[in-house]
Formats: structure tokens, sequence, C-alpha cells
């Protein structure tokens, strides 16, 4: 877990602590009081005494102390949603500071439309898995805290419906970059859809979420988390070749990133 998730749960745990801090302060009052009257009781001997004054003053002050620990857990929780609201919203800018988005053509869009700066982003048009070592040495050189793969289109086409081979080269890859960026957190974006059209122009692309069946198998396996985009894939997203992504898709690919990984 990288240093921004880290510092959100740091916020939580202040959160809670204060809680906690109010209400021993609010308990330790009611204690303190109630020894002191017992106290002043205990000196008063045998003889009966009224005792309803002292009983009414605790009653009232634990009401006067319940009350108080309300409105002060109340005023932490708003103060604690308005924090997690204005770390939700931080620009894109911010969200991806210490992040590297790694990838195709497609992946090329972040940067063409500008929703992220192009240090953000190692793409290369017509990108295959096994061509990526290139890419993964410039991304290393960025020392990227987290790093996005998002791979694999091209080489449907070229597998051919065979999601052991191309499994066989995304872990190739995975093993090339666990090497030069060891310490970096690692999400792999699944293949995205392309157009219905274009499933019947190349019948391959059908054959996708078998291959992301696959790719989410294997990230169960490395210990990966697996980012699935295909819920925010709308028709009126393609380029009329089918296959990428016009710019209204960045923004929300890009959130939803970031909402999965924490950052």
């Amino acid at each position: 877990m990288h240093s921004m998730k880290k510092r959100t749960m740091e916020k939580e745990h202040q959160a809670e602590e204060r809680r906690k801090k109010v209400l021993m302060e609010i308990a330790g009052a009611v204690v303190v009081l109630t020894v002191i009257v017992s106290i002043g009781l205990s000196h008063l001997g045998t003889d009966k005494v009224n005792t309803s004054a002292g009983v009414t003053a605790i009653k009232k002050l634990e009401k006067a102390d319940v009350s108080e620990v309300e409105t002060k857990i109340s005023n932490i929780e708003k103060e604690e949603k308005q924090a997690i609201e204005d770390w939700q919203n931080r620009p894109l800018s911010e969200k991806f500071a210490h992040a590297v988005i790694l990838g195709d053509s497609i992946t090329t869009g972040f940067t063409v439309y500008d929703v992220l700066d192009t240090s953000k982003v190692v793409a290369e048009k017509g990108m295959h898995l096994d061509q990526t070592g290139d890419l993964i040495r410039t991304a290393a050189e960025l020392k990227p805290e987290v790093l996005f793969l998002a791979l694999g289109l091209n080489d449907i086409s070229g597998t051919d419906g065979d999601t052991d081979a191309f499994i066989e080269k995304y872990k190739a890859v995975l093993a090339n970059v666990r090497e030069q960026m060891p310490d970096a957190v690692i999400y792999i974006n699944c293949v995205l859809p392309v157009s219905a059209q274009k499933e019947e122009e190349e019948p391959v692309y059908a054959k996708i979420p078998d291959y992301n069946t696959a790719l989410k198998a294997m990230c169960d396996e490395e210990g990966i988390t697996f980012i699935d985009n295909t819920e925010i894939v709308k028709d009126e997203y393609y380029e009329q070749d089918g296959e990428h992504m016009k710019a209204e898709y960045y923004p929300i690919w890009a959130e939803h990133m970031a909402e999965v990984a924490g950052i």
C-alpha cells in the first residue's frame, strides 16, 4: 500500500482517536463527581440524609455530557465526511502524481486529450505484449509508486483465441515490471471490449471476455488487483474504428482506476 492510501487511513485513525478521547473525558468527569458525592455522604455517618439533590445533579451532568458527546462526535463525523469528499474530488493531476499508466495506442488518449501529463503515460501505438521492454524501462525511470498496465488488445488477433498463450506473454511482462520496479504497486486493466460492429468484422474480438476471465485469474494468482472497465464503456465513446475511444471516455477511465487503487 503506497503512501497516499496510508495518509487516508491515518486520517480515519485520528478521527477515531478524537472520538475515544471525548468519551473518556466525559466518563472521567462523571466518575469524579460520583466519587465526590459518595465521600460527602460517608462523612455524614448513619444520620438520615436527603441524597436526592446529589443524585439529581449527577443525572443532569450525565444528560449534559451525553448531549455534548453527541455534538462533538457529530462535528467530527462531518469533518471526516468533508475530508473524504475533498480527497475524492482532487484533480486527476494530483491523484496520479505518483502513478504511471503503461499501455498501447488506446492509452495514448490520456495525453492526446490532455487528461494526464505526458510524464504519467508511457504508451505507444501498436504495442504488443512481447514488445514492451523499452516502455517498461522508460516507466521505471519515472519511479512510480503505482503502475497501471493497460495492454492486450493488439494481442487478441495474434493469439487467435488462445488465452493460455496470451497469459504466458502477459506473465513475461509482469516479471519484467517486477524486476525493474520492485516497489511499485501494480494494477492490471482489463482488455477493453470493442464495438459490436468491430466484432462482426473481426469475430476473434468476441472472445475478449474469455481473455479477461483468464487475465483476472492470473491477477488473483499473482496477488494483483484486476481493474474491470467494461461497465464504464458505452457505445457513444467509440471512435469510428470501433477500438479506440473518444475524449469523453478518458476522465471516466482515469477516475475509475484512481478509485480502485485508492489514490
